[in-house]
């Protein structure tokens, strides 16, 4: 995984299988293995670790709330937004943040860290970083408006939240991580959320602060945002990424990628949970995932290799086990 990240020679590209455990259910039996199997049967090579905000039910068991307050449907099997505690208010004083320094917040972390001994790459779980975070508590559409009408407070708001994740991230750091992982989807099918002189002025600073952390220590830095984000990518190379996810090819071109990029960037995913996995046959899953070993990673190296999202259930078993098929051994 180090090395592939850094672009430096492997003797064979890294692999990475995300799942719901929707589908983890039917992917054990058609496999017949446990779930708890799985990660070992799907070769994967990364371990996220998270830390430990147990979440809370509504009282009707539809909604979990995590451990910031935002609120997210129970009946999906993806995330839906269900609770924004901030839509009502601009108040940023009297909010509850969590706090970072909460003595027992990595204790579970640092457990799975020592429970690994080393097998797997280890990074945090800094899904829903900062523009993810932000639209979490206050509302997709008013944060959107937000960053336009009340751009001083907007700042004020992703200010306190890189605070917190950046104080998180030296505590990981001292863990003993071997890298940072971050979730933050700033595209959409065919072009960024907005414009991208309002990512640089509002987005970038602050995620450049948190990056810092883990380049700071000479760890990899890895991305993943959906979407179409050509026009920003040059900026997340000057900010210290390493590694870019998921690298949908519907949005991002691999061949043009790896051309105008391949030399500042590695890769992780890259086979599509949009189309090929769900809807394509065997034989067609089978060779996208060659496709894009030799698109993205022509030289050999600088890939992590599997799908582009966690894998819902609307692949067949039998298009994940093609998928598997042609991973390199």
């Amino acid at each position: 995984m180090r090395r592939a990240l850094w672009r430096q020679p492997v003797d064979r590209l890294p692999v990475q299988t995300n799942y719901t455990g929707t589908l983890a259910a039917s992917l054990a039996t058609h496999l017949a293995c446990t779930t708890a199997d799985l990660p070992t049967r799907f070769d994967n090579h990364l371990l996220r670790i998270d830390a430990d905000h147990p979440p809370r039910l509504s009282a009707d068991g539809l909604v979990s709330f995590d451990g910031w307050g935002a609120g997210w449907g129970t009946a999906t099997e993806g995330y839906w937004h269900a609770v924004a505690p901030m839509a009502e208010t601009s108040d940023l004083e009297a909010y509850p943040w969590p706090d970072p320094q909460t003595p027992a917040l990595l204790d579970k972390a640092a457990a799975a860290i020592a429970a690994d001994a080393g097998r797997h790459f280890v990074v945090p779980n800094f899904g829903f970083a900062l523009f993810e975070r932000a639209w979490s508590l206050r509302g997709f559409d008013a944060f959107l408006m937000d960053m336009v009408c009340e751009p001083e407070w907007t700042a004020d708001l992703l200010d306190r939240i890189a605070a917190i994740q950046t104080t998180l991230a030296r505590r990981f750091v001292a863990l003993g991580v071997d890298g940072g992982y971050f979730g933050d989807d700033y595209g959409a099918q065919k072009s960024l959320l907005f414009s991208p002189a309002l990512w640089r002025q509002l987005i970038k600073p602050r995620l450049a602060q948190m990056f810092a952390v883990f380049r700071n220590a000479g760890l990899p830095v890895i991305l993943h945002t959906d979407g179409d984000i050509w026009p920003i990518l040059p900026d997340l190379v000057d900010i210290g990424l390493t590694c870019l996810n998921p690298v949908q090819p519907e949005v991002l071109e691999h061949a043009r990628l790896y051309r105008e990029f391949g030399q500042h960037l590695s890769f992780y995913g890259g086979i599509s949970t949009q189309s090929v996995l769900p809807n394509g046959s065997p034989d067609e899953v089978r060779a996208a995932t060659r496709t894009c070993i030799r698109n993205l990673a022509p030289d050999g190296t600088g890939l992590i290799l599997g799908p582009s999202h966690r894998m819902q259930s609307d692949i067949p078993p039998a298009n994940v086990v093609a998928m598997l098929d042609a991973f390199p051994i």
